[in-house]
């Protein structure tokens, strides 16, 4: 099962820019997921960035103040190149809608894929990297179809974490469990839901699900103190005993854990990757590191701001072209 995250796609780009048109005055994303590589692109080549109905309506979108303008009138000329990109192709679906759409729209208008089963897909002109049988995609993991098979965890992947304050077992932890903010959507209807949650709180999780609209066979909760404890365990099992296909699992420790112990593909939110082997992403071990350097230089910032006072401290960075 293979994963992709936005740094794979941003190096697939980039590896395969060599099958692009050598010249190109416009990019366009098929929405909603082909505007991540188009934004990508028309970014690192500075050039005039637009939608569908932007390309239909000759309507490009604003490229801030930091840059030098993109050549705008090129793009709007009936002598350019456009470059339509998506994400992915499978059926060709998209790919035929907006070709029926831009019908009659003047220019060379290029189709690519960043991706594809086939080298050579017969609905678009360049695919860029060939990928294994419908990938699943950072940007639309939960709404994937591999849904249906799969066992969730529910706090830090379809809801926020409790804070410190907020994890008490008492009024604190209701409140979070009835309010909690979303962080994914999801499409369609998981398999399990599989919690550290506490089987006492089933109401309320309910509810949220219900409120939020979370589609779902089964909710497992933790039964005795023993599972809630040792939750890495206890979400293996599960994970064994429903023979899912995928775990979605919120924390990185936790996910190497439940890897570990069910030998099976676990997809860890916080890093954004997949684990097979059982040992925490890379992503996870510089993170540590880098967060334990930031620390540390945050500390010595904050004591050399005290030191010399603000006004200082601020010119001193003013002049060495960091403010």
């Amino acid at each position: 099962m293979q994963f992709i995250n936005i740094q794979d796609m941003s190096a697939a780009i980039i590896a395969n820019r060599k099958k692009l048109p050598s010249k190109i005055d416009l990019i366009v994303g098929i929405p909603r997921s082909g505007m991540l590589p188009a934004t990508m692109l028309a970014t690192q080549l500075n050039l005039p960035l637009t939608d569908l109905d932007g390309l239909i309506s000759g309507k490009v979108f604003g490229y801030g103040a930091t840059k030098d303008a993109p050549d705008v009138d090129k793009a709007m000329s009936d002598a350019r190149t456009v470059l339509v990109i998506d994400d992915t192709v499978g059926s060709g679906r998209a790919f035929k809608k907006a070709r029926a759409a831009l019908e009659g729209v003047p220019g060379n208008i290029v189709f690519c894929s960043v991706y594809s089963q086939i080298a050579k897909h017969p609905d678009v002109d360049v695919v860029l990297e060939t990928n294994s049988l419908s990938p699943i995609c950072q940007w639309n993991m939960m709404h994937h179809a591999v849904l249906k098979n799969a066992c969730v965890d529910i706090d830090g992947v379809l809801c926020r974490n409790p804070e410190a304050h907020e994890d008490d077992n008492g009024k604190a932890y209701r409140k979070f469990l009835q309010t909690a903010e979303k962080l994914h959507a999801t499409s369609g209807e998981i398999g399990w839901l599989v919690t550290s949650r506490r089987e006492t709180y089933r109401a309320e999780t309910e509810a949220w699900m219900r409120d939020n609209g979370v589609r779902y066979g089964k909710l497992i909760m933790t039964q005795t103190d023993e599972e809630h404890a040792n939750s890495p365990a206890f979400k293996a099992r599960i994970y064994q005993e429903t023979g899912a296909d995928i775990f979605i699992e919120s924390e990185a420790a936790d996910a190497a854990e439940i890897q570990r112990i069910s030998e099976r593909p676990v997809l860890c939110v916080a890093t954004q990757s997949m684990i097979y082997d059982g040992t925490a992403p890379l992503a996870f071990r510089h993170a540590q590191k880098a967060t334990g350097a930031s620390a540390t230089l945050a500390k010595l910032k904050l004591q050399a701001r005290r030191l010399a006072g603000d006004k200082v401290y601020y010119a001193v960075k003013s002049l060495a072209g960091r403010g």
